[in-house]
């Protein structure tokens, strides 16, 4: 399952990268602009997404613990984002999050879904 682990450097460049730039336009135009969250959050959220990638390197393919990983990982960013006054995860972040949660399952040895495997729980 090694190659769950290249998702970790893909979640930095997808996810993670979007989060600070936009953020960074709060030290652009200082008091003009709050993003509503903060680089500890933005840490949080990649911890939250490589426990979801450790986790599934740990299931060998279990269809019904790999759901149990998705749910878990959704609500745990559903809590986030709602930490964050529900700045951290928008349409942006939701359009990426959501395949690319995906995507780790699939490897992890999910069939490919027909429908959003998060939709379910998700608030974002």
């Amino acid at each position: 399952m090694d190659r769950l682990q290249k998702f970790k450097y893909d979640k930095n460049e997808l996810i993670l990268h979007t989060m600070i730039e936009y953020m960074s336009l709060e030290v652009e135009h200082e008091a003009d602009f709050d993003c509503g969250y903060t680089q500890n959050e933005i840490d949080e959220c990649g911890k939250i997404l490589d426990d979801y990638i450790d986790s599934l390197i740990a299931l060998n393919g279990n269809t019904e613990k790999i759901m149990s990983c998705i749910k878990d990982v959704v609500l745990n960013l559903n809590e986030l984002n709602k930490k964050a006054k529900y700045s951290l995860i928008e349409t942006d972040q939701r359009e990426v999050l959501v395949p690319f949660i995906e995507a780790i399952a699939i490897e992890a040895g999910l069939s490919q879904p027909s429908d959003d495997i998060t939709y379910e729980w998700r608030e974002w």
